[in-house]
Order: C-alpha cells, then structure tokens, then sequence
C-alpha cells in the first residue's frame, strides 16, 4: 500500500517506520527543521524492538498540495487536533479535482475530529481510529525516542462496503507491521475510552510537569485522575455514549501498568508549542454543561493549566 503520513510527529513517524519495514511506500509530511533533517539525514526511530534509520521521502504540506493523491491508498492523521480544521480544508481542495481519493484515517486526540473531517470530505472516506499504549517524541529533528506497542483501534464512521474492505485489509497490513490493530463497530465509543485517559493523565502531567507513573504511584494523584476520568465518562453521557465503571477502572489499571511515559501534552509544554487543553479538557467541560453538572476536577485543571501556559509565553 501506499500512505501519506499527515504530521511527521513521534507518533506519526513510528507508524510511518514500521510500514517501510513492512515494505509499504510512505511520503512523510512534516515542516520546519524536522522535515529538513528527514530530507538530509533521513529519519532515526530509537525503540525498544525496532531501530531505523533510513532515508525516507518527506516533503512539506504545499508540496502535498500538488501531488497526485489518488495515487496513495491512505492518509494517516496524525496532526494535532488543534489543526483539524485546517488541514481537512487542505484535504478537501486536494481532493476535489480526483475522481479517486485515499481514505483518511485519524489516529489524533479527541472526539471530535472525525466530525470535523466529515463537513470536507465524504464520511465513508474518513476512518476514526486511536493508538494507545505508546510514547513517542521528537527528541531533536529527524530522531525520534519510542516505547510502546501502539496498540491500534479503528472503525467506519458510517457504514459502507467498499471502505469495510479497505478497513480489513489496512488492519491486516498494520498487524503485519508489528502494530496490534483491532477492528470495532463502535469507534465513537472507544474515541471517548481514550478521551478518560488523555484527560485522566495529560493535562495534569503538563501542569505538574511530570510522566504518568508519578500520577499514577502517588496515592492523592491518582486519586485526582480517577475524578477526571469520571467527569469524562459523564461528559460522554451527552452523546447517549455510556461507559461504565467497570471500563472506567479498566482505562486507570492500563494506564497504571503501562511505561510511565511523558503524554503529549508535557512535550508540549516544555518546547513552548500550543495544547490541546480545548480537545481534551474543554470538550469534557461543555459536554458536562450540556447535562447540567459541573466537571470540578477537570474545570481546575483547565484553568490552572491555561493560567501557566498564559505565564510562559
């Protein structure tokens, strides 16, 4: 197959590695220094079970604009969910003139991106997804430092033979890249499922400025986690998505056995980049208003980490 990765990030470039192992063809689209360096000095993944360091093709996103797209199977989001927007109007002018478009499948943050894609592109070209059990950073351009399996989980935003095809054979295709892929028929579900963890851990691990096993092992912490994945579960309540307890504590015991690790967000932090706080905290905070209840842990935590981010620019 043929992919684009959409945001050359940790996570992105993982993917994107383990594919070209796999013997797929991958075009890297990053910006800036990075994409500078996977141009010069091709791209360097340190991980646990897989070393790479080869030379990839990578180009910028004015690049992408003039490439012809109907000829790659698959785009992989891995962008932030602060550029969904943005780059799903790009997405839409590059695909207007194919009589053939790639599917798009998100691997981002939040629950709301898919819905966003929707309103520029056909519905049954868009693949909601999330990877969890994975750490993965730029640790200066064109290297990246990762743990983690990237246990992956997809699903059709809208039923449709054709992409329920596709969404079989790209799941086959990650497994044999070594990526755990698993197929569902509820992905909006799963979307919120890793919504408890990301604001269960990533935006108090970017307050604190610590990994998630000092959230995890210290008893107060993790007390304030649990509270944050709670509101979160309440929060999905407002799209009739219903979590229970038990899959609740199931999110907190994954997070507590997995690599203590530093969440996207803390990276974030300490290069000065702008944070998903909206994505992540904001969401659970107007679906709870929605309801009619307040969200205490996540509404301190929102403000306490906007009022730092507001102090360090």
């Amino acid at each position: 197959m043929k992919f684009i990765v959409l945001g050359a990030g940790g996570v992105g470039c993982y993917y994107g590695a383990r594919l070209l192992r796999a013997g797929h063809e991958v075009v890297f689209v990053a910006r800036g220094e990075h994409l500078a360096q996977l141009r010069k000095e091709g791209l360097t993944l340190n991980h646990p079970k897989i070393d790479f360091n080869e030379a990839v093709t990578a180009i910028s996103i004015e690049e992408m604009r003039v490439l012809d797209l109907s000829s790659f199977d698959a785009i992989l989001l891995t962008i932030k969910s602060t550029a969904t927007r943005e780059i799903a109007e790009v997405l839409k002018s590059c695909f207007e003139s194919l009589t053939s478009i790639p599917y798009c499948i998100s691997l981002q943050n939040g629950v709301e991106n898919e819905d966003i894609l929707s309103h520029y592109i056909k519905p049954c070209y868009i693949i909601g997804g999330l990877t969890r059990k994975i750490g993965a950073h730029i640790i200066r351009a064109g290297v990246i430092q990762a743990v983690g399996d990237a246990e992956t989980i997809l699903g059709l935003m809208e039923s449709d033979e054709k992409a329920k095809h596709f969404l079989e054979k790209c799941a086959l295709i990650l497994k044999e890249a070594s990526i755990p892929t698993e197929i569902v028929l509820d992905i909006r579900k799963e979307l919120w499922k890793k919504l408890i963890i990301n604001n269960g851990v990533n935006a108090l691990c970017a307050l604190l400025e610590v990994k998630t096993g000092i959230l995890m092992h210290h008893s107060h912490l993790a007390s304030i986690v649990l509270g944050l994945m709670r509101e979160t579960a309440m929060a999905a309540q407002a799209l009739h998505v219903k979590i229970s307890d038990e899959e609740i504590q199931a999110m907190f015991d994954l997070i507590l056995g997995f690599d203590s690790i530093k969440p996207s967000m803390l990276v974030d932090v300490e290069h000065g980049r702008a944070l998903e706080i909206e994505e992540i905290c904001g969401v659970v905070i107007r679906y709870c208003k929605q309801l009619g209840i307040e969200a205490p842990f996540t509404q301190t935590i929102y403000a306490l980490l906007n009022y730092k981010m507001e102090n360090l620019r």
